[in-house]
């Protein structure tokens, strides 16, 4: 049911959409007159959205990437802002902890191993693997660990990070770090990577949603990194994703996808205790990605293209994969109470109040579709 608030920012978007802008800010105008953020959470989350139209109303064009977010609002970085989330809010720490559960079984019982990292930031998951494999004594004796990134800085903090924990637990390990986004790496890289020590595992966390169109109208550049990373010959890939579509769906229809994955987000976030100061950072964080979705007006420009399991899978089986099996036998231990973990074909949705709001997908070689 919706509320005089949801239909006035709907009202909002449709004038945007109809270059009605006087009318979109009248609309926003009269929207933000029923918010009190100061007082009521969920007023906060209006806001965010308002403040995403606003942006869309100015023209803005989106060519600035969240990640680099706070050159343009003075903020904090992003990645300090995602640090928060981490240390908060259970759903990406929940997804890290299904993610490492699935990446040890792939790796366990190998004297060596090569891990292909998409996305892989400064580490932190990697790190948390390495922790995980010990305790379960599956340490490979070597571990090559590829990271790809578009970050030199990133890299070299990964690396760093890695190389401790490696020494803390006693392992091997060999660290190549590939400064590039995936889909711009050369084709020599890929065949160079069909050397690496096997078994290969492939692990991409909240990095695939990324990856943008390009100018080929035949493959979607998508599916040609999974082909890519299928020609590899991995024996699994794990992926983390938001569970929502910000790709596909026009603007209306994605603003509407929006607000609902990130209210949900926002409520579980406000049933938490959570340092005010730390909530309000992880609604900037989010508030960011919302200001790309929803106020980009360039639509090749927007950098959060989120998708949902079920188009992962179909590209995910076009590439050659299918759907690992016993997902439901994967339970990592510590899992928030306030989140939930379902489990379907190869999928393990991470939940609250029924939504699946992130989905860890695993997937074994099969055949091209």
């Amino acid at each position: 049911m919706r509320t005089p608030k949801d239909e006035l920012l709907l009202q909002a978007m449709d004038h945007a959409l109809s270059s009605r802008t006087v009318e979109a800010v009248e609309t926003l105008a009269g929207l933000y007159r029923l918010l009190d953020v100061e007082r009521v959470a969920e007023d906060e989350n209006y806001g965010v959205f308002a403040t995403a139209l606003s942006r869309r109303l100015e023209g803005a064009t989106g060519a600035l990437h969240p990640y680099r977010a706070s050159e343009l609002d003075g903020g904090a970085p992003q990645i300090d802002l995602f640090r928060q989330l981490m240390k908060h809010l259970p759903l990406a720490s929940t997804a890290d902890a299904v993610a490492n559960t699935l990446l040890l079984e792939f790796l366990r019982g190998h004297d060596e191993a090569t891990l292909l990292d998409v996305g892989i930031g400064q580490g932190r998951q990697e790190c948390n693997l390495l922790r995980v494999l010990a305790k379960a004594g599956a340490l490979p004796k070597h571990l090559s660990v590829v990271g790809v990134d578009p970050s030199g800085a990133s890299l070299r903090e990964a690396h760093g990070a890695l190389r401790a924990v490696a020494e803390e637990v006693g392992l091997s390990l060999e660290f190549v770090g590939l400064e590039s986004p995936v889909e711009d790496l050369d084709p020599a890289v890929w065949s160079a990577l069909r050397s690496v020590r096997r078994p290969l595992v492939v692990n991409a966390a909240f990095a695939l949603h990324h990856v943008v169109d390009g100018a080929s109208e035949h493959v979607e550049p998508r599916d040609a990194v999974l082909a890519s990373i299928a020609s590899l010959g991995p024996v699994g890939v794990v992926l983390c994703e938001p569970n929502v579509d910000h790709h596909r769906a026009p603007a209306r229809e994605r603003l509407a996808n929006a607000w609902h994955h990130f209210s949900r987000v926002f409520q579980l976030l406000d049933t938490l205790e959570v340092p005010a100061g730390d909530r309000r950072a992880i609604k900037r964080f989010f508030g960011r990605e919302v200001d790309d979705i929803v106020g980009t007006v360039n639509e090749r420009e927007r950098c959060e293209r989120h998708e949902t399991a079920l188009v992962w899978w179909e590209r995910l089986r076009k590439a050659g994969f299918r759907p690992r099996g016993a997902m439901e036998a994967v339970c990592p231990s510590g899992v928030h109470p306030a989140v939930g973990l379902r489990a379907e074909e190869g999928t393990v949705g991470i939940t609250f109040r029924s939504d699946v709001l992130v989905a860890v997908l695993a997937a074994v070689p099969g055949e091209r579709s």
